[in-house]
């Protein structure tokens, strides 16, 4: 066994690095800091990760982009090494005297899956593929990440993760925002059901009152209007820059798609100060325009009290011209208007 800060390894007599399970990279495999960006992983216990990561993900980016969706998962507390496990494979350890990633191993996975496939399966997720936990070594032959049920914790580590439990208590996913990529399903299923629907790009995201606010810009487009095609919405489409989506209760809820924008856009705005800065010796000046949050949004909504409250919402995290092709596949449903 080899410690390496708060983290102890399965090392066999002859270590063997992991294949890539099924996810393969052109790019060779180096350490690099894990970004503030990287929600899902602060203060995992070390502060190196490889890229290649263990999913196939090549830069940091595409990293952190495609974790923000767990973290949801994390603050439901359904395994104490859910964070552990998630961990090594979106930022995977890096140990200098090692020339790849380390893997976490087959009893870490299926600790984690056993505890949180009944949380995953009330909000309608099966346990991913990508994480099948037959992928990982066992320990016996390669050096691998074990669960911390088969370490001895010290007290240190118990007091950290009492007080990680107590500050995520309260914490759910919000109603109308998905876990992950199968938000896509749930428009599907439901865009006929619903009386409006939105093609979306946010020009802010604010709190009033316990809800969140959402303020489109004039790109976005409206797919369905009061129960009808969107032709119902003449006179509104060019105003909806000006229009608001509310999501109920959203101060007190976790909304994977929103929450990984605005920690981009924190991240984005100040490498773009720094750049600024650099560029015009620290003086100030030039416009800045006014970006999209998080690029596109599907979102579905009804209307309650004079306002339109979210339903569903989905952040497209793929191709703009496969968001095109799925938008047309949407607006060719035979919908029966009231």
């Amino acid at each position: 066994m080899v410690s390496d800060g708060r983290w102890a390894l399965c090392r066999p007599t002859q270590p063997h690095l992991p294949s890539a399970f099924g996810f393969s990279s052109s790019v060779r495999s180096v350490c690099k800091p894990i970004p503030s960006t990287l929600s899902l992983c602060h203060g995992i216990g070390y502060r190196q990760m490889r890229i290649p990561n263990l999913l196939g993900h090549d830069s940091l980016r595409e990293a952190q982009q495609q974790s923000a969706a767990w973290l949801p998962l994390v603050s439901k507390l359904c395994h104490r090494d859910t964070k552990k496990f998630l961990c090594s494979l979106f930022a995977p350890v890096c140990l200098p005297e090692l020339s790849g990633p380390v893997s976490p191993c087959r009893g870490l996975c299926e600790a984690v899956r056993d505890g949180c496939v009944p949380v995953m399966s009330a909000f309608g997720f099966p346990w991913p593929e990508m994480f099948n936990c037959t992928r990982f070594p066992r320990g016996a032959d390669e050096l691998c990440i074990p669960a911390t049920g088969e370490l001895e914790e010290t007290g240190r580590e118990r007091e950290e993760e009492v007080r990680h439990g107590e500050a995520s208590k309260g914490s759910v996913i919000c109603d109308a925002c998905s876990l992950a990529a199968e938000g896509e399903t749930d428009i599907q299923d439901n865009f006929c059901h619903s009386p409006y629907a939105f093609k979306l790009r946010l020009a802010s995201v604010s709190m009033v009152g316990g809800d969140r606010q959402l303020v489109p810009l004039g790109r976005s487009r409206i797919l369905r209007w009061a129960g009808g095609g969107a032709e119902r919405a003449e006179g509104v489409g060019g105003a909806m820059a000006h229009k608001a989506l509310w999501l109920q209760e959203g101060g007190a809820c976790t909304c994977p798609g929103l929450d990984s924008a605005e920690m981009e856009d924190k991240g984005e705005e100040e490498e773009e100060k720094m750049e600024r800065g650099r560029l015009t010796g620290g003086k100030r000046g030039g416009k800045e325009g006014n970006r999209a949050l998080g690029g596109w949004y599907l979102g579905l909504a009804q209307a309650e009290e004079g306002r339109l409250v979210l339903t569903r919402l989905v952040r497209w995290s793929r191709e703009d011209k496969e968001l095109k092709k799925f938008i047309r596949t949407l607006l060719k449903r035979p919908c029966s208007e009231p």
